[in-house]
């Protein structure tokens, strides 16, 4: 499985995960978090500021994606034919739509955003979904069980109090949290 941005907050969860299930995992990430990375589990790990993953992985069956931008679209090159492309992010595809019980307009607009990535993996012989994360209680519990056993951790970069909340979600812009940024509701 490829988990672009190995280090960031859906990151360094997914590849707990997938390890925890027992993929194969390759990711991408800064050269200060190689080792980060690589401890959570990661197999292959590409420093994006050196390479181009899509020029030195191949062969992923599975594909999660996190990040905005041509990703997707790089992504779809190291994969092999039969492979599922997840994305986190968009574009949301008419299949989302149906599953909502959006109306036959939504229904093609939806299609027509996702037209072009669908389009890209079919040709490469793989399947695109949008999925849109929602609580799911026994999920949940199995996620807090897997904590709680600790075979999987989280990754917490920062901490701010509710009244930084601003300055929370301008470092998460930047970029650059690695893992989760957490906002306190209460002071401690």
């Amino acid at each position: 499985m490829f988990i672009p941005a190995g280090s960031g907050g859906i990151g360094t969860f997914a590849i707990q995960l997938a390890k925890h299930l027992g993929a194969t995992v390759g990711t991408t990430t800064s050269t200060p978090n190689v080792r980060m990375v690589r401890e959570l589990g990661a197999d292959e790990v590409v420093d994006y500021k050196e390479q181009q993953f899509e020029q030195v992985l191949h062969g992923y069956d599975a594909v999660l994606g996190t990040i905005k931008g041509d990703g997707l679209e790089k992504a779809l090159r190291i994969v092999k034919p039969g492979s599922a492309v997840v994305s986190l992010i968009g574009p949301p595809d008419a299949a989302f739509a149906r599953q909502r019980g959006m109306n036959a307009l939504m229904r093609f607009i939806f299609g027509m955003l996702s037209r072009k990535i669908i389009g890209l993996a079919k040709r490469r012989q793989a399947r695109y979904s949008f999925l849109f994360v929602r609580p799911d209680g026994r999920q949940l519990a199995a996620i807090g069980e897997l904590l709680a056993q600790a075979r999987i951790r989280p990754v917490i970069d920062r901490v701010f109090p509710f009244a930084q909340a601003k300055q929370a979600l301008a470092y998460l812009e930047t970029g650059r949290a690695k893992g989760k940024v957490v906002v306190r509701l209460v002071d401690e």
